[in-house]
């Protein structure tokens, strides 16, 4: 979070964090079309994230300019050194979870990379804003949410059901976020 109380505006960086091909991407770009964004993004020809995808928004609060810069990482493991770089200054994470049976073991296994990932920036899980979506929830393989909310979740954080092809829980999974680092904020300035 970068303050500037002169100019009245705070800067926070958003990750979409997760394995290869949760829906990062697809929550972001969807992000950025119902606010007429456009995602600066870079793939492979298989349209899967290499470096990172980004969209900025902007909200005005209590005389304070908000800008979230979203960036999402790569899943892939050749590409962990990028995904390390992307971390860096994390104010917030959105842990995307595939809901599909097949995905389950990585999805726990990623768990263990996000919280790396944190404290490589001596940060925790338990001291970061962190919302988990449950993505893909329409797949005929999706798992019940009471399980994947058993397998794959992180304790005393919120999480959403979406379905980011639709653009379904999208908005309400960075509500959670936004809420979030605003309540940081507010909190951080009296």
């Amino acid at each position: 979070m970068i303050i500037d109380s002169v100019k009245g505006s705070v800067k926070f960086k958003v990750v979409y964090h997760g394995i290869a091909l949760a829906g990062k991407t697809t929550n972001i770009e969807s992000l950025a079309k119902s606010d007429g964004l456009d995602v600066l993004t870079f793939d492979t020809k298989k349209e899967r994230t290499l470096v990172f995808d980004f969209i900025t928004r902007k909200k005005s609060v209590d005389d304070f300019q908000l800008s979230f810069s979203i960036y999402t990482i790569p899943g892939q493991d050749i590409y962990k050194d990028i995904r390390k770089m992307v971390m860096r200054g994390a104010d917030a994470v959105v842990f995307v979870v595939d809901s599909s049976e097949r995905k389950l073991q990585e999805n726990k296994e990623f768990l263990e990379v996000l919280a790396d990932d944190l404290r490589m920036y001596g940060k925790s899980v338990e001291g970061t804003p962190i919302v988990v979506q449950y993505n893909k929830r329409d797949l005929p393989d999706a798992l019940p949410l009471e399980t994947l909310t058993k397998e794959v979740s992180i304790p005393g954080k919120p999480y959403t059901e979406a379905v980011a092809l639709e653009g379904k829980g999208v908005q309400e999974t960075f509500n959670l976020i936004e809420e979030a680092l605003i309540e940081k904020f507010r909190q951080m300035v009296g």
